[in-house]
């Protein structure tokens, strides 16, 4: 049952959003106009909403101010916490190169298994939370698997979200974004992040909203300035790469996620432009979201907007705590930093050396295992894993796109259309092909006999020329799926319509 919190004989606020009404039907909708309804039900209204009731009791009533709907992601992940416990990835023990091993058993080569996750656990909470390591420790492997985009075979362990298990709908509700920056080029920095929010957000979310929200983006992200400009490819110049950056960050934002994965933001930025991108990930943590993000060496001024860290070495976990409590552990264990090193490299470096040395790395392992961090961890998964998984997932909802079919299939046409004619190179080669072999096939089948013999065998070989080329037409499409192979993975995350037939239907519309 829903609370209200009424300030007079006639107004009331909803408190929880579930009212009970009588004499009204479901939809909020029909309640705009007072008009009485005979069936008793309960109407889902907007948190904090404000009505209006007649004299008449409960029976009329009138929405004076309705709060604008909110994802409802938040709702799920009340505070963003995410828990992992014993998470170990193995590679496949085989390469099957053939999908039925047993017919073509010459076709399975044997590989030995290679390990790159061995019994990690850890909590991230709300702040900004990097897992750092050398290269190849495992880093974008755990961020993957957190955020359901790993493959499960050769998975092992829990993860909760919230203390719950997530739902199918879980990377639905997050958002993530990839080292390489995945983004249309031709398209504006607005215009990107408008199809972002039409491709992700759900119905109940009106255009208007979903333009205010693009614009507080926007706005939030320090974009103003470039938000008309186009994105830029190797032929026309665009913004800069810390805009680039920032507009991939506000293509998850759109979502409103309160949980957000980065791998390597940093990547391929000078200092300053990498400092600023921090920053702005630093400002979002303190709206009460939980950043998590690997990153390689940071500089000093950027290690200093960490509120923990993650240390991984060869696949394992050697600390995971505090920011401000990473020195005092390493100097217990005899490794003093100086005051002009900066801490960043100087654990990564503990690290490497260890990884060169006989039984350091087990020593360091050790002393992780023995300290306060690790009992609190192991405490954490006895209080979070003695409660019924089963009846905790009741209610989750499960993993679908938000967006009908015929949406996305509009959305993804519409954004391949503008990136067909803001080539225009490209365009006018297309259009120049389709005319050549037109000409060349109208000039070679012109002024046919209009008899059965020849005519009618000349004819059907004009019509298989013509399909032929169509055909064929369409393999210039491959080069633009190679060249956006990372685009089309990314965003095949949160749609279900497949882009290579929208860019299909665009070739055959040229020609």
């Amino acid at each position: 049952m829903s609370q209200t919190m009424c300030h007079s004989q006639d107004h009331c606020v909803t408190k929880y959003g579930l009212l009970l009404l009588r004499d009204v039907a479901s939809n909020a909708k029909k309640y705009q106009d007072g008009k009485k309804q005979k069936s008793t039900t309960s109407v889902l209204i907007p948190e904090h909403s404000i009505i209006q009731l007649d004299s008449d009791g409960y029976r009329n009533f009138s929405i004076v101010h309705e709060r604008k709907y909110e994802q409802p992601s938040n709702s799920i992940l009340s505070t963003g916490e995410i828990s992992f416990y014993d998470i170990s990835y193995d590679m496949d023990e085989a390469i099957t190169k053939c999908k039925c091993p047993k017919i073509c058993p010459y076709f399975k080569k044997a590989e030995p298994v290679k390990q790159i996750l061995r019994n990690v656990s850890g909590v991230f909470r709300s702040g900004m939370n990097a897992i750092m390591g050398q290269t190849g420790c495992g880093k974008s492997s755990l961020l993957d698997i957190l955020a359901h985009r790993k493959d499960r075979r050769g998975l092992h362990g829990q993860i909760l979200v919230d203390g719950l298990p997530p739902p199918d709908s879980f990377k639905y509700m997050v958002g993530y974004v990839i080292q390489k920056d995945t983004i249309c080029e031709t398209l504006t920095v607005q215009e990107n992040l408008m199809f972002s929010a039409n491709i992700r957000l759900p119905k109940e979310v009106s255009y208007t909203e979903r333009v205010e929200r693009v614009m507080k983006i926007i706005s939030n992200l320090g974009l103003e300035s470039c938000a008309d400009t186009k994105i830029g490819t190797e032929f026309i110049r665009g913004v800069s790469g810390g805009e680039r950056k920032r507009t991939c960050i506000g293509m998850e934002l759109v979502l409103a996620p309160k949980i957000f994965f980065l791998d390597e933001p940093t990547t391929g930025l000078d200092a300053t432009t990498a400092r600023n991108v921090m920053q702005c990930l630093s400002d979002l943590s303190k709206e009460g979201r939980t950043i998590i993000f690997s990153i390689h060496q940071p500089s000093y001024s950027i290690f200093k907007l960490f509120d923990t860290i993650t240390l991984l070495c060869q696949g394992e976990m050697y600390y995971h705590g505090q920011t401000k409590d990473l020195l005092d552990y390493f100097s217990r264990q005899s490794f003093t930093c100086e005051s002009h090193d900066n801490p960043a490299d100087f654990v990564i470096n503990i690290l490497i050396d260890a990884g060169q040395k006989v039984g350091a790395l087990e020593k360091l392992k050790l002393a992780y295992e023995n300290s306060s961090m690790s009992e609190n961890i192991i405490e954490l998964k006895r209080k979070q894993l003695a409660i019924d998984h089963f009846t905790r997932s009741t209610g989750q909802k499960s993993g679908k796109p938000v967006q009908p079919l015929w949406k996305e299939i509009y959305y993804v046409s519409e954004r391949t259309l503008k990136n067909t004619f803001r080539n225009p190179v490209l365009l006018l080669a297309q259009l120049g092909v389709a005319i050549t072999i037109g000409f060349l096939i109208g000039l070679v089948f012109f002024d046919l006999q209009r008899t059965i013999d020849p005519g009618v065998q000349d004819r059907l070989g004009a019509i298989f020329m013509i399909v032929a080329t169509q055909m064929f037409s369409t393999m210039t499409e491959l080069e633009t799926l190679i060249k956006e192979r990372a685009l089309f993975v990314h965003v095949s995350f949160f749609i279900s319509v497949d882009d290579t037939k929208t860019k299909q239907k665009k070739e055959i519309f040229i020609r």
